[in-house]
């Protein structure tokens, strides 16, 4: 399912760049934005579940945002309180796209200081840079909404996404269907504290002419410049051009740590070449042993017969690859009547540069593997056909998700999808990133952000060493490791949810236990830190 961001550009006063104090954990507050009785205060009754205690639709929705609100805070250094605004609403859900959810920055600064030229900032980073509330005490840092539709109805009657909904549990563990709401939360929020550019993706100006922070660190290496040195007409077209990078030391150093060897199709026969691809948000993920034979175009026999939209001659493309069209029906019905005329696999080939992630169709479910890949090597090993085989191969010494030389990609489809391009992550990482355009079920956001605490350092952002503690008890778990592991904040996270939904020490402890206890049997603790987690527990209440 697609989503996309809305950032708010607002701009605020200016103000001089300066150094914050010693470290603290910043203080980050959900300021509830829904009427009573909807969206956060639904009153709908809701089993407890995957460790959200909440017994209400609403109840579990603001337990999970809290605790995504604790994650972010243990991870990031702010003298400053930082205020998420949360709401529910209706968003874009129909055939062209679900929108999960939406967030940016309530309010964005000027700061300049020393050779630094004016440059705009995410209010709380602002905040974090000056050492000091520069709303004071006023206004929110970050405006988030989420769609209140998905799973139910639209406004105007029409389904949205039947089948799918939300999973509110705290574990990681998302049921097939369904969409993890704390890892929607964790990429929302993270839009508003730093993850996004402020310019405009269809013009390429910058908002008020003004350098951003995050933008700095873009480059297009189909021209070889960096973001600023490009005029508005080459932003425009690097933003669909498919080879926008992040160059920010922090998330160069860390890619070898989080992403895998990159993987492509790879084409031989009368068609040879490495190919990129795009992933699918439907069906079982593409892999070396699921995805290869040879190459049979899709003819349908209609009149735009490549395109797929009608249903093929049973066994037409029994076991092989099927080569498709994109355009006019949604990709999932393209794999699902290829499937039923005998494919074990689906290619698209884009009508445009590049590769997108292929969202899914609530009216079908194919069950065999697909992927995109651009429309110049679509027409590659069309022009070879008959006589292509293909496979998934990976390439020595490039990281999925990173250019050859190593920097992270930033996601530049063509056409461009204002509110996606360029602020994610590309999809071709693997595994997957919390900051790409759309939500996948691998993501684990309670114990994993992966390069977005990277991007955030490159910013200006400083984060908080040293271990996990309940209350002044270490516990010896980090709080954040190199490469996105924060199984130390969750840990600080679930203390929080602990004592707010406990009545009493000993049911206090046998939540924390719990929890250490999940943590330990899924091998993310290390020597004797699950006996100091249960020993800094025992502490608490004494």
């Amino acid at each position: 399912m697609n989503k996309s961001t809305l950032r708010r550009s607002a701009l605020a006063c200016a103000a001089a760049l300066a150094l914050s104090g010693a470290a603290s954990a910043a203080t980050i507050i959900p300021v509830n934005a829904d009427p009573a009785g909807q969206g956060l205060n639904d009153m709908t009754p809701a089993a407890p579940a995957g460790g959200n205690p909440g017994t209400t639709v609403g109840e579990q929705r603001r337990i999970a945002y809290q605790f995504a609100a604790d994650l972010w805070g243990s991870v990031l250094d702010s003298p400053a309180e930082i205020r998420v605004q949360a709401s529910f609403a209706p968003l874009r859900c129909d055939a062209t796209g679900t929108v999960l959810g939406s967030a940016g920055a309530g309010v964005i600064y000027i700061l300049s200081g020393g050779s630094a030229p004016p440059t705009l900032y995410h209010g709380a980073l602002a905040d974090a840079l000056v050492g000091s509330d520069l709303q004071n005490g006023t206004g929110v840092d970050v405006v988030s909404r989420f769609n209140a539709s998905y799973g139910n109805t639209n406004p105007d009657g029409t389904p949205c996404a039947p089948g799918a909904g939300w999973y509110y549990g705290l574990d990681g563990n998302t049921p097939a269907g369904l969409t993890n709401f704390l890892n929607v939360v964790m990429h929302e929020i993270a839009h508003g504290l730093g993850f996004s550019g402020f310019g405009n993706v269809s013009t390429g100006a910058p908002l008020a002419g003004f350098p951003d922070v995050y933008s700095q660190f873009a480059f297009d290496n189909n021209t070889g410049k960096g973001w600023y040195e490009l005029d508005n007409t080459g932003r425009r077209l690097a933003t669909i051009g498919g080879n926008v990078v992040f160059r920010g030391p922090t998330v160069t150093a860390q890619v070898p740590l989080v992403l895998g060897e990159k993987i492509a199709v790879r084409a031989s026969g009368n068609a040879t070449g490495n190919f990129d691809y795009g992933t699918a948000q439907f069906g079982p993920e593409a892999t070396g042993a699921n995805f290869s034979g040879s190459v049979v175009q899709v003819n349908d026999g209609s009149a735009s017969p490549s395109l797929g939209c009608a249903a093929s001659p049973a066994g037409a493309y029994a076991g092989q690859i099927a080569i498709v069209d994109r355009g006019t029906c949604a990709f999932e019905i393209k794999v699902k009547n290829a499937e039923n005329a005998g494919a074990i696999g689906v290619i698209v080939a884009n009508n445009a540069a590049g590769t997108i992630s292929m969202g899914d169709d609530a009216t079908v479910a194919a069950t065999i593997p697909a992927l995109m890949v651009s429309l110049a090597d679509g027409n590659t090993i069309k022009a070879g056909l008959p006589g292509v085989n293909v496979a998934l191969a990976p390439i020595p010494g490039v990281r999925a998700g990173a250019d050859a030389a190593g920097f992270a990609r930033l996601y530049a489809p063509n056409p461009v999808q204002p509110g996606s391009s360029f602020s994610h992550y590309d999809t071709s990482a693997n595994p997957n990133l919390l900051m790409e355009p759309a939500i996948t079920r691998s993501l684990a956001a309670n114990l994993d952000i992966d390069l977005t605490p990277a991007l955030f350092q490159d910013e200006g952002w400083t984060l908080i060493g040293g271990n996990a503690k309940i209350g002044q008890c270490d516990t010896g778990v980090p709080l954040v490791e190199a490469g996105g592991a924060i199984v130390g904040a969750s840990v600080q996270a679930y203390d929080r949810l602990c004592q707010a939904t406990t009545a009493d020490k000993s049911a206090y402890q046998a939540c924390i236990t719990g929890y250490k206890d999940r943590l330990d049997a899924a091998g993310l603790l290390e020597g004797n830190q699950g006996g100091r987690i249960a020993s800094c527990a025992a502490k608490r209440f004494k």
